[in-house]
């Protein structure tokens, strides 16, 4: 059972676990893609982006947030909500790079169906990513393994294409699937013994098997005011899949989600 109680109450305090733990979950779902992660910024920038997002993976109830972006030399250090990382580019069109992130942690206390199964305490991520583009197309893949024991790892498959790309305008689609590993379905979706003896809910036990546990499409457009800001937006629809979908404590399996922000270019 994740019933991490005394862990849970240092970060509990005035709600900034959960603040931090929605930080990360934008920064590695629902916001833009970072400038590393694409294709290279022209130069360096810094921002912050108003998101909507569902309270935790499977919630029906959405959250309003205020998350940061970072861009430095380029795109090749960045940062992106709670996500930051280090870019190296091999060819022209080909670069890799490592991430360093937050993991979100739940409260048992997001959700009705959630009491009784215990808190998920806020962990750190580590990684790597591998990016490649060609002309307006490009795709990736990102690994990130949780340094707490026992959360397992992700593995994140994206496809992007810039639709627009004009001096002021840029308008990209793209789609992302996730695979996760045995641990972190169970960590995320999954309802050990003492977990369903504890729910108040009634939940059976459940133990989710490794898979893709979510897909998104995303378009996101940027419009340059002028040589120093811009503006920028992103509208997405995803959905749990597989296991993780038909998990008890799913209320709803698709969500959409969605930020508007502003960028400062130096």
């Amino acid at each position: 059972m994740h019933d991490h109680r005394s862990v849970a109450a240092v970060f509990k305090r005035g709600r900034a676990r959960r603040w931090l733990g929605a930080l990360a979950v934008t920064a590695s779902a629902y916001l833009p893609n970072s400038p590393a992660l694409a294709q290279s910024s022209p130069g360096n920038s810094v921002g912050i982006n108003v998101t909507a997002l569902p309270d935790y993976e499977g919630s029906k109830s959405y959250r309003v947030l205020p998350l940061p972006t970072l861009s430095l030399s380029k795109g090749a250090m960045f940062v992106q909500g709670f996500i930051g990382g280090i870019a190296y580019p091999l060819w022209p069109s080909v670069a890799v790079g490592l991430l360093i992130g937050v993991q979100p942690g739940r409260n048992q206390d997001d959700a009705a169906v959630l009491n009784g199964t215990g808190d998920i305490p806020t962990s750190f991520d580590f990684g790597a990513f591998a990016r490649w583009h060609y002309g307006p197309a490009s795709a990736g893949l990102r690994f990130l393994q949780s340094a707490h024991a026992g959360y397992g790892n992700r593995v994140t498959l994206s496809a992007s294409y810039a639709l627009v790309q004009k001096p002021v305008d840029r308008v990209s689609v793209s789609a992302d699937a996730v695979w996760s590993n045995g641990p972190s379905q169970q960590t995320w979706f999954g309802i050990d013994t003492e977990q369903a003896a504890s729910s108040t809910a009634g939940l059976s036990a459940y133990h989710p098997s490794a898979g893709f546990s979510r897909a998104d499409l995303r378009i996101d457009w940027d419009h340059r005011l002028n040589q120093q800001w811009s503006l920028q937006s992103a509208f997405g629809v995803g959905s749990l899949l597989g296991d993780a979908a038909n998990s008890p404590i799913v209320e709803r399996r698709a969500a959409v989600f969605g930020s508007v922000g502003a960028a400062y270019h130096f």
